[in-house]
């Protein structure tokens, strides 16, 4: 199952269990004398369904980062606004991160390395991309790729040739 099945799987159980709790409360009110209005039962579901969705979106980035190797390093984040959600554009999610393991780093000599980069997108697969680095030449080789200049700013470029760049 993909990843939006296991999410619309967890609104749907948020949406059960809210709707058992509420439903219990109105009865007991209901027994105890107080008559509430019956919209409050879909009100309340609701509310709870949207809640869960909306925390399971801003904690997503946590709780994947949690899931990574303890000395993992973030190299970048991505941020996105959706216009079904109008509280993003005051506040983005975050929704994709390149990591790189320290484990994986492979020094060949004092002026190049190899890395695995892991790419992970909200609701994509996770991609591991080998990247080649050239420290003294300021070049890297992602994956089978050609050589290319180094940008202003690389993180990973920055992290891997830090000490010799």
């Amino acid at each position: 199952m993909s990843g939006v099945g296991v999410e619309l799987l967890g609104v749907i159980a948020v949406g059960i269990g809210a709707a058992a709790v509420l439903y219990a409360a109105l009865h007991a009110a209901r027994k105890a004398g107080l008559v509430l209005p019956r919209w409050i039962l879909a009100a309340g579901i609701g509310l709870a369904m949207i809640g869960y969705s909306v925390w399971n979106d801003y904690s997503w980035f946590e709780r994947a980062k949690g899931r990574l190797p303890a000395d993992t390093e973030i190299l970048l984040t991505g941020t996105d606004k959706m216009p079904w959600a109008p509280w993003t554009y005051l506040f983005p999610i975050t929704t994709r991160f390149a990591a790189l393991d320290p484990a994986s780093i492979e020094r060949s000599g004092a002026d190049a390395a190899s890395a695995q980069i892991t790419l992970v997108e909200r609701r994509g697969p996770m991609l591991v991309v080998g990247q080649d680095f050239d420290c003294v030449g300021g070049r890297i080789r992602p994956g089978s790729a050609d050589w290319m200049s180094v940008t202003e700013g690389d993180p990973a470029f920055a992290y891997i040739c830090g000490e010799e760049g």
